[in-house]
């Protein structure tokens, strides 16, 4: 929550419409007029599409006031707008000077797969204790930390922030307004996620390890000890290293691990002398290590292990993230986010685990570069492996059922987009199948999972 007078000191901005009081107060940010909320600010950026096209939109969905580099026609007489030179920046200095009044603990969370589930069981687990600012959705890059950060209240003790990677020196820069004493590495696999972008995973790996670099000498390191890269990052920092996993040294350890397919997973967490059940509503065994680096973010910051692993047990899927959705007639996990070959497997041994007939809809895995073919194909052997029926959405999701086929699965099928899948699917689906849905993000792979449990939804 913050004034208008706040803006203008932060931004440099002046008004150019609206007849505001300074001392009026907003409700956070927004940069997708969609999303804009009652009381809210609408920053008008400039990226695939101007922001300033949507001002009248943002106010018509509730946004009380705009900042923008020029002005906007056909506005209500009431409503507010902040010019400044580039809005961007303004968005930055805005969260910037929101940070210096709220100097509370932060976790910052990167990795090239599974930073939002770990967000999620971090804020879960946290939240036993505190009253906790979260990043939303996958809000991770330059545009979506600052906006977090607009969000906070006065009653906010803690923040657990997710942060991306794309450049050098990306991470370094959020961790300048995220401020850690908590830094988080997930996983950095063999065939990480945006590999198109960098030009090597050890590139990947010095990106995420900006994280750790920032933190304080008091901070804390949470490393992934079941990955030899995350593990190799612990030099890299000044603050003290924690190593979560399964292996025999991690200081924060995983025993008697049990995966119960789309019913959960539940394990031992150790510290020291100290253990606590932990039973996750999520499933799939990948997600051992979310919960214990969790747990660890927890304890540095004062929650008693057994209170966080308790408050582990009633945290929500993030939407579309291994979450398991159920109707009359079936079972769907729908994991549609986003895809890379390590979910994609992970997905695809929680669908093996299940006793009923188990069908997979597997979209393209895009931006890997270099390594989409072999990426593909391994993903389509594995499926041979783990399901009974084989939907390939995409054109690369053709390799993907090719390499099924000739591992022997013989009920395989290739569509062109999800409008093609959802008429299929409606078409081969059983009473008492359980359906996985999987595949990057812009297939839009969530409309046709929302589809499959919502009769009247349309992909």
């Amino acid at each position: 929550m913050f004034t208008l007078d706040d803006v203008l000191r932060a931004t440099g901005g002046r008004v150019i419409h609206g007849v505001p009081t300074t001392e009026e107060r907003f409700v956070g940010g927004a940069y997708d007029s969609r999303t804009a909320e009652p009381g809210s600010v609408f920053f008008a950026l400039r990226d695939q599409r101007d922001g300033h096209d949507f001002v009248a939109d943002a106010f018509a969905h509730g946004a009380r006031a705009a900042v923008v580099e020029r002005p906007v026609a056909d506005l209500p007489d009431r409503a507010v707008l902040v010019q400044v030179a580039d809005t961007r920046h303004a968005l930055r200095r805005l969260a910037d000077t929101l940070r210096d009044a709220h100097p509370i603990p932060a976790v910052g969370i990167t990795g090239n797969v599974g930073k939002t589930t770990t967000k999620e069981a971090t804020a879960a687990a946290l939240g036993a204790r505190y009253r906790v600012l979260r990043s939303a959705a996958s809000f991770n890059n330059e545009i979506g930390v600052p906006l977090t950060f607009l969000g906070i209240e006065p009653s906010h003790e803690v923040a657990v922030i997710e942060i991306g990677f794309y450049v050098p020196g990306e991470i370094a820069d959020l961790a300048r307004l995220v401020r850690p004493r908590v830094g988080i590495i997930t996983r950095i696999p063999d065939v990480p996620v945006h590999y198109s972008r960098t030009p090597s995973v050890e590139a990947i790996a010095r990106g995420k390890a900006e994280l750790i670099e920032a933190l304080p000498e008091d901070g804390v390191a949470l490393l992934n000890g079941d990955d030899a890269r995350v593990r190799a990052l612990a030099s890299r920092t000044k603050a003290r290293v924690v190593l979560f996993g399964e292996s025999a040294d991690a200081a924060i350890r995983a025993t008697d691990v049990s995966a119960r397919g789309v019913e959960g997973l539940r394990f031992i967490a150790h510290d020291g002398a100290r253990s606590a059940e932990v039973r996750l509503p999520l499933p799939g065994r990948h997600l051992v290590g979310s919960a214990l680096a969790a747990i660890g973010a927890a304890v540095a910051l004062g929650v008693p292990m057994d209170e966080a692993a308790m408050a582990l047990s009633t945290m929500d899927a993030p939407a579309h993230r291994m979450n398991v959705r159920r109707t009359a007639d079936l079972v769907v996990i729908d994991d549609s986010y986003n895809a890379s070959p390590a979910a994609v497997m992970a997905a695809l041994a929680v669908l093996g685990s299940v006793p009923t007939r188990r069908v997979a809809v597997i979209g393209d895995m895009l931006e890997l570069g270099a390594l989409s073919a072999d990426a593909h194909e391994a993903a389509g052997q594995e499926a041979a492996k783990q399901t009974d029926v084989l939907v390939g959405v995409g054109d690369l999701a053709r390799t993907i059922v090719s390499a099924a086929r000739a591992a022997g699965l013989r009920d395989t099928h290739a569509v062109a987009d999800r409008a093609e899948a959802l008429v299929l699917l409606r078409r081969i689906l059983r009473r008492g199948d359980t359906v996985l849905v999987k595949g990057s993000h812009s297939l839009a792979l969530d409309e046709l999972a929302d589809a499959l449990v919502q009769p009247a939804a349309k992909a």
